[in-house]
């Protein structure tokens, strides 16, 4: 095994969660597009989004809304923050865990200290170890990275779009999504907290990689990233690939039908989304689409 692997569990973590505030990167940095055309010449473009906090990351400027007439969102952040209770479930078990029961007194030790660094220490027993798991494979908030305080990249592209009166869609609920990760065995996220807890550095490592490929556009790079780190098991594996992308890709896909139809709009789904078999732009194609990458970075989407 490669050193300073993660588990697809991680990387997912890191590449499909919305997270916090990335500011702004490199000047001059290409930020890669998806513009897709259907056979009657509508377009839409999409934004394969890095859904985690970091100043390496670039991000095109919010003034690209006034090229389209809609906002497509992988989910309604606003929606969702005014129904937190729904992914109360998700994020937390109805009675506290012993965790000294699963994991070694040194990763509990670090366990309590990926959660606090996260705001989250006086709940670690509460949490649900999926949510354990995410808070393990994160990086730590960085100084000057923008924090919460602003909200997440995505989120101030909602109220943007709010402001401009476009017609703002989700493509799932939070709840869909948070479900996703719910829906895979213990085993899993045990296994991966573990790995974790024992190689600290290896999340920052990994995230430096996925950086790297996600800004030179290396989306099926990110992808072969994830899947050299799957589940080696075959059942575990299906399941995975099926609840936490699959499903959720053909779900989107199908839930585009009109935007598609119409044109002249923005989607933002999370980079990993995107390629492989069975993945967004694989099954645009199969519908007939034509596909272009194309650099966003000025704003001015064509």
């Amino acid at each position: 095994m490669p050193k300073h692997r993660l588990s697809a569990v991680a990387l997912l973590v890191i590449a499909l969660t919305t997270g916090g505030r990335a500011e702004a990167g490199s000047a001059g940095k290409p930020i890669w597009f998806y513009r897709v055309e259907s056979a009657a010449g509508q377009a839409t473009v999409f934004y394969p989004s890095f859904h985690l906090r970091d100043s390496r990351v670039p991000r095109p400027p919010i003034t690209m809304l006034d090229s389209v007439g809609r906002l497509v969102l992988e989910a309604d952040i606003l929606e969702a923050k005014t129904h937190r209770e729904t992914l109360m479930p998700y994020l937390l078990g109805p009675e506290p865990r012993d965790l000294a029961t699963l994991f070694t007194a040194t990763e509990v030790a670090r366990i309590r200290a990926r959660a606090a660094c996260n705001g989250l220490d006086g709940a670690v027993e509460r949490l649900r170890l999926s949510f354990i798991a995410t808070i393990v494979a994160l990086p730590c908030p960085r100084a000057g990275a923008g924090g919460d305080a602003g909200g997440s990249y995505e989120e101030g592209l909602e109220l943007a779009a709010q402001r401009r009166g476009l017609k703002i869609t989700g493509l799932e609920t939070a709840e869909e999504e948070f479900a996703a990760l719910a829906a895979l065995p213990d085993r899993l996220f045990i296994g991966e907290i573990k790995e974790l807890a024992a190689h600290p550095d290896r999340a920052d490592k990994t995230l430096d990689r996925m950086i790297a490929l996600y800004n030179d556009g290396d989306f099926d790079g990110l992808y072969d990233l994830m899947l050299s780190t799957a589940p080696k098991n075959a059942a575990d594996r299906k399941l995975f690939m099926q609840k936490v992308l699959l499903d959720r890709n053909h779900n989107m896909v199908e839930r585009l039908a009109d935007v598609l139809a119409e044109g002249n709009a923005l989607v933002v789904v999370g980079a990993l989304h995107f390629p492989g078999e069975g993945g967004i732009v694989d099954l645009l194609k199969q519908q007939g689409f034509r596909i272009t990458m194309v650099d966003g970075g000025d704003g001015a989407l064509r």
